[in-house]
This record gives C-alpha cells, structure tokens and sequence, in this order.
C-alpha cells in the first residue's frame, strides 16, 4: 500500500480522536497547561529583555551628600557653571534637574521637574500618549507606573504641593524615574517659589567618552558633594532583572520540552492500549512509515487543540495585567504575533518529534506481535 496523502492522514486521525472524545479531551486538557506556561513566560521574557537599554546610559549626576532630605539640597547657577567648566567638550549638555518627595493618596511619590526638551535626550522618557504639559498652565505627566499604581488617566486632576494639575500625559520611565510626576522646570520654580534653585546637576555625556575621567574632575570641583554615575546605578539593577529574564527563557524551554515529552507519552499510551487496532492497519497493507505518519498527525491535531486552547487562556491572562513594576522598571509584557507564530511552530514540531520517537519504538514489533499484544 503506498503511502496516504496528508489530507487521508488527517482525515483518518480525525476520525480516530472523534471516536474516542473523552479520551481526546483529557489527552487536550494534559497538554494545555503546558501551552498556557509557554506563553505567559514567553511574554515575560521578551519583555524583561527590553529593560534598561535608554536614559541614564552617559548620565552623571551631582547633589548634595543629604540626599535624603531633599528639601534642604539648594544647587544653583554657580554650580550649573562649575560641572559645565569641569566637563567641558565631553559633555553633551548640563543641565538642572527639581527633585521632591510628595504624599499623594497616602503614596509617596517623586516630583520631578527639567526642561521639557530634556525629557527624551537627558532623562530618556517617551512620550506614550498626550501632550507635553504647558509650562504656563497647571499641567504635569506622569509615568506609565504611576498611572497602573493610581488609575489616573489623562483629563485626572492631582492636588500637589496645594496646587491641583491636570494630567495631560503618561510617560514610559525606567530607572530612579519609573515612578515620577514630571513638570516643565519653570513650572515647578514657580510652584516652589525657588527660582534658578534645583537640586541635582545632570551632565549627559557624548557617546565614547570616558565617564570615569569626567567623574573624577567633577568630584575635584566638588568635594563636599556626591557625584553619581547612573550608568552603574541603572545597570546594577538591569543586570538582576535580565537575570529573571534568563530564568523565564530557560522554564520557556523547558515547557516546550515537556510538550514533547507530553506527545510521546500521549502516542506510547495509544500504542500500549490498542496494539491490536495497530496490527490491523499493518495487517491490511499499512506500512510501519504509514502508521507512524498516522501517529504523528493524531499528536499535532491534539498539541494545535492545546494551543488554541492555551493561547486562548494566556491572552486575556496577559491583557487584564498590561504592566506592572518590578524594581525600578516598567514590565509590559505582551502576547505578540511573534510570541504566537514562534510558540505554534515549536509546540508543533517538538509534539511531532514527540510522537515519532514514541511511534518508532512501538512499532519494532511485527503485526503479528501487535495483534497478540
């Protein structure tokens, strides 16, 4: 007998799981937790492997040695002037940037405040949605992570300081600046009745230069203060979440090897428990190739029920929960058209694989041997 189409095999597998629905189902409901894990950590993954690649990379920072009593740290244009001597042509700008502490619906949350064009090229935030707020008007933005703490939307109105701003845009943030109320630098000098008064010096390096030479000459024009590099700061704190990321990747692997190893299992038990409907296909003309063809199709029919099923599980899981905070950044972890086609070929081949290996140590035996079997 030569070898059936695939749409004969399909059709025959078909048949055999309808005959058999309880069966089926349990064999379906086994694999799908598998399925379910694979995307849900799969979507981790790809988005703890996003954290931390903009924003502090060639900052340094200088402040006061106090740095947890903010309000009492007063940086003027003197020391602007001094960081901008010290760096010199190494520095891309430098800059003032307010930093308070405000308790806002019993949350203690960071006030900042920096020219409006230094939101992006200095402080690396993006702009999600909205508008810059006016400098002129009672306008402010807040972090992605602030609005999923709070709830605020844009339109919300927030009483800080005694003042009540209007929200006009949501930020996405990482680093010490994951969890800000942001506000144009003229805006906050009037609200603090502090003007040309901050409270950290920001000098944003050029790419290529040695931040450690700058920091130096920066720490001899400022003894009595602190001099920072958020580079080391912020990579401290990548290099612990992307530890998270592998782990997620590696429990990614292994859900997909146990999917395999769930086929197989799924196509020895058929093999086991109906070894003489097996020798009846040999015996009527179906070759040992034909037949493992025929068991692999019925383990990719059940792996693709698990999936549609699975998929259909893990998406509303990851979009009822589109981020969340994990140390000092934004997770926003998606179930991506990518994360769906990868997750579908692999869970498909490695059950294929699965069933083959199953299917070509079963049938070693003869038909005979199957028929008594």
């Amino acid at each position: 007998m030569k070898q059936p189409s695939l749409a004969r095999l399909v059709a025959l597998a078909v048949g055999d799981l309808r005959a058999q629905p309880l069966r089926t189902a349990l064999s379906v409901l086994v694999l799908v937790p598998l399925a379910v894990s694979w995307f849900l950590l799969a979507s981790i993954a790809g988005s703890l492997d996003e954290v931390g690649r903009a924003g502090e990379a060639r900052n340094l920072v200088v402040t006061d040695i106090d740095v947890f009593d903010l309000a009492n740290i007063a940086l003027g244009a003197s020391d602007l002037a001094a960081a901008s001597a010290a760096a010199g042509d190494r520095a891309e700008s430098v800059t003032p940037l307010v930093l308070r502490l405000v308790e806002v619906d019993e949350r203690v949350l960071q006030v900042r405040a920096a020219n409006v064009t230094d939101w992006s090229s200095v402080h690396g935030l993006q702009l999600l949605s909205g508008t810059m707020p006016d400098p002129s008007k009672d306008e402010m933005a807040v972090t992605r992570a602030v609005q999923v703490a709070t709830g605020w939307q844009r339109g919300a109105t927030v009483r800080v300081f005694g003042t009540v701003f209007t929200v006009t845009a949501v930020l996405k943030g990482s680093g010490s600046k994951v969890a800000s109320l942001w506000l144009p630098l003229a805006r906050a000098e009037q609200l603090f009745e502090r003007p040309g008064e901050f409270q950290f010096v920001v000098v944003r390096l050029h790419a290529g230069v040695d931040g450690d030479a700058v920091k130096a000459d920066l720490r001899t024009v400022f003894p009595d203060q602190l001099v920072m590099d958020e580079s080391a700061v912020q990579a401290e704190a990548t290099r612990g979440v992307r530890s998270m990321g592998d782990m997620a990747l590696v429990f990614t692997t292994l859900g997909i090897v146990g999917l395999a190893v769930g086929s197989a299992n799924a196509t020895a038990l058929v093999v086991a428990e109906r070894g003489r409907s097996l020798g009846l296909l040999r015996v009527v003309g179906f070759t040992p190739r034909t037949v493992r063809s025929l068991l692999a199709v019925r383990a990719v029919l059940l792996a693709a029920a698990a999936i549609t099923v699975g998929l259909a599980i893990a998406w509303p899981l990851v979009a009822s929960r589109p981020s969340f905070v994990l140390r000092s950044f934004t997770i926003d972890p998606q179930v991506d058209a990518a994360t769906v086609v990868l997750g579908c070929v692999l869970s498909l081949t490695s059950a294929y694989v699965g069933a083959v290996v199953a299917g070509r140590r079963a049938l070693r035996l003869s038909a005979g041997e199957l028929l008594e079997a």
